[in-house]
């Protein structure tokens, strides 16, 4: 009898070491996983790869009748003068917890424009600017199946009830706006050149990212106005985005020729590099891979790949450049920050927010 125990006992004690040793196996396993996870996170994070290092490579034949592309000195603008538009800064979140690698880059706007307003609109602020300004709007606005076309309509409304400047968030101040606030009442940007060159071999994409306009601009007005009429459009490019404010510019600058972009109703397309000096680095493979299939492309679509190959060095780029576009796509990522959002309260202690 005490010898069958006897084995009972030493299976029992078999059976509870080797789970003791499976579960410390399965944790050895999944700490090594968490690492190896917290690395490629640090790793994609922090990976910065200038322009004109990776594309310096590209397999291009000898053609110097190409000229670049852009412009390579900022325009005579003045030193002094009387803003045309309200000094307000208008920046977008969910909430008012702003993630943590975004602090910076809100920082740059306040260091810049120490006397300018900064305001953030979230998820609810916005619903409730557009129910009180713009009711016939609203249905729009909630029908929209993406938040990031929320998102874009809620920047027209604000620029055209509130003016000043709207920015993403992982758009980056370089210095101070002023000048061009003295010549111009309403100045939008345009992507990289290569992006559109590339996609559509046109050389024109007014992007979202970065306006600036006085209130009750006429300009903004119509994209306001115009916004129903692409809501069902699949793609938030057609509906809200780049694709849709480009539509409406040209549609405007069209229809009013009498107002050039120093006219109090003008509005003033800036040249990429003031706003956006860098191409986005997801399209680095893509852009290689199609320059290095060079005798498929077009002339434009060569004139960009041998102005990529040539690209200045980034810190002469910034120079020339009045904001940085960092191309985080928030609306997009999965990427999954390490650190805990920050409340909006302890970046810019006097932001206002819509109630």
């Amino acid at each position: 009898m005490m010898h069958w125990r006897g084995r009972v006992y030493r299976l029992r004690f078999l059976c509870c070491g080797k789970r003791v040793w499976e579960l410390r196996s399965s944790l050895l396993t999944l700490l090594l996983g968490c690492c190896v996870l917290v690395l490629l996170h640090f790793l994609i994070m922090n990976e910065t790869v200038d322009q004109g290092v990776y594309f310096a490579s590209l397999p291009l034949p000898e053609d110097p009748g190409l000229a670049p592309l852009g412009v390579m000195a900022v325009e005579e603008l003045p030193n002094s003068g009387s803003s045309r538009l309200p000094r307000r800064i208008h920046q977008t979140w969910k909430t008012e917890q702003i993630p943590h690698s975004m602090i910076a880059w809100i920082k740059s706007w306040t260091k810049n424009h120490p006397d300018w307003e900064y305001w953030l609109w979230t998820d609810s602020s916005a619903r409730q600017l557009i129910k009180e300004r713009f009711p016939n709007l609203l249905h729009v606005y909630d029908a929209y199946p993406n938040n990031i076309q929320r998102a874009d309509a809620l920047r027209y409304v604000v620029l055209h009830e509130f003016g000043g400047v709207y920015a993403d968030l992982d758009m980056e101040s370089l210095k101070p706006l002023d000048p061009l606030t003295f010549r111009y009442s309403c100045f939008v940007g345009q992507e990289p050149y290569v992006h559109p060159i590339m996609d559509t071999n046109t050389q024109t994409l007014v992007i979202n990212a970065f306006m600036a306009c006085q209130q009750k601009h006429p300009f903004l007005k119509m994209v306001v106005d115009t916004l129903p009429d692409f809501a069902h459009m699949w793609s938030f490019l057609d509906s809200t985005g780049p694709h849709f404010l480009s539509y409406v510019f040209q549609k405007y600058t069209r229809d009013h020729p009498q107002y050039p972009p120093e006219h109090v109703n003008g509005t003033y397309l800036a040249p990429a590099e003031y706003f956006y000096p860098n191409i986005d680095p997801e399209k680095f493979g893509y852009v290689y891979k199609k320059c290095a299939d060079y005798n498929t492309l077009s002339a434009l679509q060569r004139r960009a790949c041998h102005s990529l190959k040539r690209s200045r060095p980034e810190a002469e780029r910034r120079l020339l450049a009045f904001t940085d576009h960092h191309w985080i796509h928030t609306y997009l990522s999965v990427k999954v920050s390490l650190r805990k959002p920050v409340p909006i309260q302890d970046v810019v202690p006097d932001v206002k927010i819509y109630s």
